[in-house]
C-alpha cells in the first residue's frame, strides 16, 4: 500500500469517525474525491466514470425523484443489476428522502413481489417495467434542471439469497454500514497487501451483485470509500469475466465458491489434456510456488504468477493482487491451486444478517489454505456455544423480518453455523440444521463429508440426509448436466467410490444418486439442502442410482445418443429438413448441399448449445459424427 493511498484512507476514516455516521455523511465523504469510480466497456473501448460525474448524476436524479414521488420516508425498490446506474439510483433514493430496498433480481417474481408487499412499496426504479408489482421509474427519466440540498433517509433493506425457503428481509441504518466500512482501516492496517495496486490502481471486479450483502459491502463500499474503482461486467459468461479482468487490469476479485471451483475445474482439464508429464510439471510448480510464498509471502506471490504464467495468462492475467471467497465452503484443493499460482485467495465469513465479519488475513499459504475464516473484525465479537457460532457488534443489521414477522435480534445473534476455534482462528463446519442423525445416534455433519470429495466432472453435488426404506441415510446427489457419456459416468463412479472407501466408516456416504436436473436454485450462490429436498419431494429433481454402464462391447465409433440427437436437431432445423434425413457420416456441405452461411449457422448454434469457445468451432469439422465426437471430448 503506497503512502498516498494510506493518506486517503486515514483522511476518510477520520472524517467518518468524527461524523454523524449516517448515509448523508458517508455520501459527502465518498463523493468528494478526484478519482475514477467505475469502468466498463462496450466490447471495443473502456468507458470511465469519475466520482464527480456520478455525483452530478445522483444530485439530478434525486431532485427529479423528489419532484416525482416526494420524500415518502418509505421504501422504494431498486430493481437493477450492477452498473453505474445502480449506484446513481441507490444514492438518489436515499438523498430524496426515501429508503432503498435492494431487490434480488434472481429471486422468483412471487418472492420479490411478496417482499414489496410487506414493505408497502409502490415505486421501483428499474429497466423492465412490469417485472414486479410496482410503478416503475426508468433511471433515464430522472432528469431536471432544478437542484435541492437533499433530505437524506438513513436506512436500507435487502433480502437473503432465499436458500432457507423463507422470505427474509434485513434492515441496516447508516450507523451499521459505517461500522462495516470502518473495519477497512483496521484490517488493511494488519495486512497492507490487501490494498496492493497494479500500475498505480486498485480495480475491484463487480462480480457479486450489489443486492447481495457480500457484493454491497466488500465489492462496493470497502474500496470506493477511499477512492478506488469498480469494474462492471457486460455479462457473467466465463469468457467475459476473464477478458474483462485482463482488459481492465483488475486487481481484486471477491466471489463465491462457484467461480473458484469453475476455474479449478478448467485448469485441471487443460493440464490433464496435455498428458501426465505436463500434469506432473504443473503439480511440481505448485509445490515450488507454495514453498516460495511460505518463505516470503509478497515476493513469492509475484514470482508465482511469473512461474505459472502459462496458466495465469489464460485466466485473469498478471494484475490480480487480492481475492476473497465467501458465501459458502470452498474446496481446499481450489485454495491450494489458486494460491499456488499467485492469486492470493483468502476465505471470509458473513451473512445477510451480520454483514461481513471476518476474513483469514494471514499471508502465507500454510494459513490461507486451512479454510479458516480468521478472527472477527473490530466491529464484532464471536463466541461459540454448543458448537454454534454467535455474533454481536455494532455492524450487524438492526432488525430482521422472516415471512413478515419481526424477529428479536437479542444481544447475541445465532448464525446457526457449526463452528470451532483452534490455533487462534475460527472454522465454519456447516449449518446446524443440516446435521444427520446416524444409526447409532451420532451427529453426522454432511459439510465435513462433502469437503472430502473432489468431483470436477460434476456440475454440482451435495451430501445430505435422504429417506430410504423408512431410514434417513447419508446420501450424495450428483448433477451431471444433459450430456454425459458412459465412460465419463463410470470414471466418476470409480473416483467417488475410491474417495468414499478412504473415509472413516461413520463418515461414509451410504447411497449415491445421479440427476440431470439442476440441484441449485438459480438465485442461490450454493446448493441448499432444504431447497434440494423440496425439489426432490415435488418431483422436480429425479434421482437414479449409481450404476455402471457396460461399455466393453460399445464400438469406438458409437455416439452419445443425447449429443447425437441434439446435433441432429440443430443441423436439421438449419437445413430445413426432418431429422430422419440427416446421415451422421454425410458431409454437410458436399452431401447435404449446405451453403457456407448455413454451415456457420450450425457451428454457432452448436457453440451456444455446448458452451464452445469461438476458437473451438473449427474442430467441429463437416459431418455430424465428427461434430458429436469432438463435443463429447470437449465435455
Amino acid at each position: 500500500m503506497n503512502k498516498e493511498l494510506k493518506k486517503i484512507l486515514n483522511k476518510n476514516s477520520t472524517a467518518l469517525e468524527n461524523s454523524a455516521r449516517d448515509f448523508c455523511a458517508l455520501y459527502s465523504i465518498m463523493f468528494n474525491q478526484d478519482a475514477i469510480l467505475a469502468e466498463d466497456n462496450d466490447g471495443f473501448r473502456i468507458r470511465t466514470y469519475s466520482y464527480a460525474q456520478t455525483r452530478e448524476r445522483i444530485e439530478e436524479a434525486s431532485c427529479a425523484l423528489y419532484e416525482k414521488i416526494g420524500a415518502t420516508h418509505g421504501f422504494v425498490a431498486l430493481d437493477m443489476e450492477n452498473s453505474v446506474d445502480w449506484i446513481v439510483a441507490f444514492w438518489a433514493i436515499l438523498r430524496s428522502g426515501n429508503k432503498p430496498y435492494l431487490v434480488n433480481c434472481r429471486h422468483p417474481k412471487s418472492l420479490a413481489d411478496s417482499a414489496l408487499k410487506r414493505l408497502d412499496i409502490k415505486y421501483a426504479i428499474g429497466y423492465v417495467a412490469g417485472r414486479l408489482d410496482a410503478e416503475y421509474i426508468d433511471i433515464a427519466s430522472l432528469k431536471t434542471s432544478n437542484r435541492f440540498d437533499g433530505e437524506f433517509e438513513n436506512e436500507l433493506a435487502l433480502s437473503t439469497s432465499a436458500t432457507s425457503l423463507k422470505e427474509v428481509i434485513c434492515f441496516y441504518t447508516g450507523k451499521e454500514l459505517c461500522a462495516q466500512i470502518l473495519n477497512v482501516k483496521t484490517f488493511i492496517g494488519k495486512y497492507p497487501e490487501i490494498a496492493n495496486q497494479y500500475k498505480g490502481r486498485i480495480k475491484n471486479l463487480a462480480f457479486l451483485p450489489f443486492y447481495h450483502v457480500f457484493g454491497l459491502i466488500a465489492v462496493y463500499f470497502w474500496f470506493t470509500f477511499f477512492g478506488q474503482t469498480v469494474v462492471f461486467l457486460k455479462n457473467y459468461s466465463a469468457d467475459t469475466i476473464l477478458k474483462t479482468c485482463k482488459k481492465h487490469n483488475v486487481t481484486h476479485v471477491f466471489a463465491v465458491p462457484m467461480l473458484w471451483h469453475t476455474i479449478e475445474k478448467a485448469v485441471l482439464k487443460k493440464v490433464n489434456e496435455k498428458g501426465e508429464k505436463k500434469a506432473g510439471k504443473f503439480n511440481t510448480g505448485l509445490k515450488l510456488c507454495t514453498g516460495l510464498q511460505n518463505l516470503m509471502p509478497h515476493l513469492g506471490m509475484t514470482l508465482s504468477q511469473k512461474i505459472m504464467h502459462e496458466v495465469t495468462d489464460e485466466l485473469f492475467g498478471q494484475s490480480i493482487r487480492f481475492c476473497i471467497n465467501g458465501g459458502s465452503y470452498i474446496r481446499q484443493s481450489a485454495l491450494e491451486m489458486l494460491n499456488g499460482i499467485g492469486y492470493n485467495l483468502h476465505n471470509g465469513y458473513g451473512m445477510s444478517e451480520i454483514g461481513i465479519t471476518s476474513v483469514e488475513l494471514r499471508p502465507r499459504p500454510r494459513h490461507k489454505n486451512l479454510n479458516s475464516v480468521g478472527l472477527p473484525f473490530s466491529s464484532v465479537e464471536y463466541k461459540i456455544e454448543d458448537g454454534i457460532l454467535y455474533v454481536r457488534g455494532n455492524s450487524i443489521c438492526n432488525s430482521v423480518w422472516i415471512d413478515g414477522e419481526p424477529i428479536e435480534m437479542g444481544d447475541w445473534f445465532s448464525t446457526d453455523d457449526n463452528a470451532v476455534f483452534r490455533n487462534n482462528c475460527y472454522y465454519i463446519n456447516g449449518r446446524a440444521g443440516d446435521m444427520i442423525i446416524g444409526e447409532s445416534g451420532e451427529n453426522i455433519n454432511p459439510d465435513i463429508i462433502e469437503q472430502s470429495f473432489t468431483i470436477p466432472e460434476a456440475e454440482n453435488f451435495c451430501v445430505l440426509g435422504l429417506e430410504r426404506d423408512g431410514k434417513k441415510t447419508v446420501s450424495m446427489v450428483v448433477e451431471t448436466g444433459k450430456y454425459f457419456s458412459a465412460s465419463k459416468r463410470n470414471a466418476l463412479i470409480d473416483r467417488v467410490y475410491k474417495i468414499n472407501d478412504s473415509l472413516p466408516t461413520t463418515s461414509r456416504v451410504q447411497n449415491f444418486y445421479f440427476t440431470k436436473d439442476p440441484i441449485k436454485s438459480e438465485s442461490a450462490v450454493k446448493v441448499s439442502r432444504k431447497y434440494l429436498l423440496r425439489e426432490i419431494e415435488n418431483g422436480n429433481v429425479t434421482l437414479s442410482d449409481f450404476v455402471k454402464t457396460d461399455v466393453s462391447e460399445i464400438s469406438h465409433t458409437a455416439l452419445n445418443e443425447e449429443i447425437l440427437a441434439a446435433v441432429t436437431e440443430i443441423v436439421a432445423k438449419t437445413l430445413d429438413v426432418t431429422a430422419d434425413k440427416i446421415n451422421p457420416d454425410a458431409h454437410i456441405m458436399l452431401d447435404m448441399e449446405a451453403d457456407s452461411l448455413q454451415y456457420f449457422s450450425i457451428l454457432s448454434a452448436l457453440a451456444d448449445e455446448f458452451s464452445l469457445q469461438a476458437t473451438e468451432k473449427e474442430n467441429l469439422r463437416y459431418t455430424v459424427r465428427e461434430m458429436c465426437e469432438y463435443i463429447e471430448r470437449h465435455l
